[in-house]
């Protein structure tokens, strides 16, 4: 799993199609992130978007479950972090999957 941070304002994923995006100008004492999967009023820190992603490619890259129990407790750490349960996170990753089959269609 490898996230790429191409740009001050972009956090991608090489694994899945989730990303964090910059919102604001920046500069040093800024930083708004949002995420691809989360309402689009929640701002985050960009700390909290990279978790973001991370918590994109444990859920999505292992097919809807993270693997093992270590697996499993990172993505709830994670979500944690991003201020969300893992079953919250899991559907809102699920409904966007759902969306993007649906234009692809």
């Amino acid at each position: 799993m490898a996230i790429q941070v191409p740009s001050d304002w972009l956090i991608t994923s090489d694994l899945v199609q989730e990303v964090a995006f910059r919102i604001d100008v920046p500069e040093p004492d800024r930083g708004s992130w949002m995420l691809s999967y989360l309402p689009t009023h929640r701002r985050l820190s960009r700390d909290q978007a990279l978790v973001g992603v991370r918590l994109a490619e444990l859920i999505l890259a292992e097919s809807g479950c993270p693997a093992t129990e270590s697996d499993l407790l990172l993505a709830r750490l994670h979500a944690e972090e991003l201020e969300l349960e893992l079953t919250d996170a899991m559907c809102l990753l699920a409904l966007r999957c759902g969306a993007l089959e649906e234009s692809v269609r």
